[in-house]
């Protein structure tokens, strides 16, 4: 093609009706939409369009917002989509909060403290309930007086949550300053965290939870987080023996906290999956516990345990996917067979692969790669 049939042609897309440019728009992602409305203002009025956003709107983003305390009024989908990424909305007399992941548009759920199952948390000998702390989303916060049995667990349904995606909860916290029992290190048993996901009637699969060990109150990169890493050698008392010198192995697989943006802590409880279908009708049960070593700890302080997206899930990676690739020949993606659509997504980035018809593919392109890069892709926004 000439220079001059070149750029007529190039100029052809401006031409086309509003409405196929939304519809084009449409099935990309929210960043790309928005990237999409510098290119004319023709992509402007259409990216902007409500038939754009309400494709990336949770198609019962309405009935969870029919539970809202407060309606969460805006004049556009677009406007509405930002809203719920921006400040997610209350639920359920205050108890639940929803609001949208950027990247995606998937569902983000936060149960409060009251919502949640503490272990004699109406005892208040044993536990205070306070009002709302700095950066809460909640009216109100559930603060740790004195136990030796630490239990804390909540329960999501899994339809709530968006189809095809990866999870991970967390726990939101603060430490008081007078705290105790909570200190963290080899020579005492770490808090456990459990996820479980219970398939319901609908659904053959088998119930799946994860394990892991938790410090509560040593930051990522603090140098007392390392110990956790390293083999340690520490003394106890043996009624009737004296002192004994043991040695621990640390738990590798350890999860330390980090700091949010709105001042409080977080620590990742773990991670499952939601299928695809859509049609699961089980339940997510998260569960924290710290009951081995019924020592006596005091100063947790609560807000809730807070379940959204992480950014290798496959709702975000299976958009990036080619929609019209073809099949592939056999034994292409065996040998190990890539984990996730993120996996497929960089196994076609960094090789080419037979087609069933013995043609050569490579795609999708490295442009798209670099663009998505890991630290790219956390510090995305629009």
């Amino acid at each position: 093609m000439d220079a001059p049939a070149a750029a007529t042609g190039g100029a052809e897309i401006y031409r086309l009706p509003e409405e196929c440019v939304a519809s084009a728009i449409s099935l990309t992602t929210p960043g790309d939409a928005c990237h999409s409305s510098a290119v004319s203002p023709a992509f402007r009025a259409a990216a902007d369009s409500d038939a754009v956003w309400d494709r990336f709107l949770p198609p019962d983003n309405a009935a969870v917002l029919a539970r809202a305390d407060e309606p969460a009024e805006c004049e556009s989908k677009k406007e509405l989509f930002s809203r719920l990424c921006d400040s997610p909305v209350l639920l359920d007399g205050a108890t639940m909060s929803f609001g949208l992941e950027r990247r995606s548009g998937a569902k983000c759920f936060m149960m409060s403290a009251r919502a949640l199952s503490i272990v004699w948390g109406d005892d208040p000998t044993c536990w205070v309930w306070s009002a709302s702390l700095p950066g809460s989303r909640f009216p109100e916060v559930a603060e740790l007086v004195d136990v030796c049995w630490l239990e804390i667990s909540g329960k999501l349904s899994l339809s709530l949550l968006s189809p095809g995606t990866t999870y991970a909860a967390y726990l939101v916290f603060a430490i008081a300053d007078d705290s105790y029992g909570l200190e963290c290190h080899v020579a005492m048993l770490p808090p456990k965290a459990t996820v479980t996901v219970v398939s319901g009637s609908s659904s053959k699969k088998p119930t799946t939870s994860t394990e892991h060990a938790i410090c509560l109150q040593h930051m990522q990169g603090e140098e007392e987080a390392a110990m956790h890493r390293r083999k340690q050698q520490y003394m106890r008392l043996r009624k009737g023996y004296g002192r004994k010198m043991v040695t621990r192995e640390a738990d590798p697989d350890i999860r330390c906290p980090r700091r949010r943006g709105d001042g409080w802590a977080e620590v990742e409880l773990g991670e499952f999956a939601v299928a695809g279908d859509g049609e699961d009708d089980g339940v997510v049960e998260v569960r924290l516990e710290e009951v081995d070593s019924r020592r006596w700890k005091r100063g947790l302080i609560v807000q809730g345990i807070e379940i959204r997206p992480i950014p290798d899930s496959d709702a975000v990676w299976s958009r990036f996917q080619p929609r019209d690739l073809p099949p592939l020949a056999d034994g292409e993606l065996s040998g190990p067979a890539p984990p996730s659509e993120k996996g497929q997504f960089l196994r076609l980035c960094n090789r080419r692969v037979l087609l069933a018809d013995d043609l050569m593919v490579r795609s999708p392109t490295r442009r798209i790669t670099q663009a998505l890069h890991a630290d790219e892709l956390n510090s995305l926004a629009f």
